[in-house]
Formats: structure tokens, C-alpha cells, sequence
């Protein structure tokens, strides 16, 4: 019973401290895989330096994760979410391509650029691009 006690007020004494902080986000996680991925690579002889270095990013995302001033840290991750918004896209659209490869096909729209998931074996069919409308006739 006594260790439960001692859990639960650690837990509380861990909840009033983080009262009133931003907290960790999606730009915390990523300076810390970030950091990660530099230690790794630190590993490496000849470049122990880069140790150091990984502890910057680090050091950046726990500052973050304690700081008081909510509004600056939530204006940088949109910031970071917009930068990331196109790579992160394409990333997902190119996993769905491998994924879907032996079921469907992927078309680009001429002119929206809209890429369009159509069922493969049907032959020649008038694909319609449901955000312009535009239609054309591909084999799939």
C-alpha cells in the first residue's frame, strides 16, 4: 500500500508542476528523433563531436515541453506543421501508391494535378476528377 501512496503523490507533485506549461508536441517529437538519429550517427569514429551536438535539439525540446509561454509555442509548431504539411503528403500519397499497386491505378489530373485512384483491369474508362470536374479516358 505505502508504494501505491508514494506513486500517487509523485504523480500529483508531477501534474502541479506541469500546470500551466505547454507540454510536449509534434515539434518536441521531432527535435527528439532528431536527436536520436545525431547520436546514432555520433557513433561512427571520428565523430564523437557530433554527441555534443545531438544535445542541442534535445536540450531545445525538453526547454519547450517545461516552457510557460503557451502562445509562442503553439505558434512555432504551426509554423513547423505548415513546413512539414507538403513533404509529410507526398510521403503518405507514395506509401499508398505501394500499398494499392496490385489493386489499383493512379492517375494525375491535367489540370488541377489532383492524383486520381482508379480500380485496375477495367479496361479503357472516362475518369472524372471529383475537385475540377475535368474528365479523360485512361486504360487501366
Amino acid at each position: 500500500m505505502k508504494f501505491k501512496e508514494l506513486l500517487y503523490k509523485s504523480f500529483n507533485k508531477y501534474r502541479q508542476f506541469m500546470y500551466g506549461r505547454y507540454g510536449a508536441d509534434e515539434l518536441s517529437f521531432a527535435l527528439t528523433i532528431i536527436s536520436i538519429i545525431i547520436m546514432i550517427v555520433s557513433n561512427f569514429d571520428k565523430l564523437r563531436f557530433l554527441y555534443f551536438v545531438a544535445l542541442i535539439p534535445l536540450a531545445v525540446a525538453f526547454w519547450r515541453s517545461l516552457s510557460r509561454d503557451t502562445n509562442a509555442r503553439y505558434n512555432e509548431k504551426v509554423k513547423f506543421l505548415k513546413l512539414i504539411k507538403g513533404p509529410k503528403e507526398k510521403i503518405n500519397l507514395f506509401i499508398k501508391k505501394i500499398k494499392d499497386r496490385k489493386t489499383h491505378r493512379f492517375f494525375t489530373c491535367s489540370k488541377c494535378k489532383a492524383t486520381l485512384r482508379v480500380p485496375k483491369g477495367r479496361g479503357k474508362i472516362n475518369i472524372t476528377c471529383p475537385k475540377c470536374q475535368n474528365s479523360f479516358i485512361k486504360k487501366t
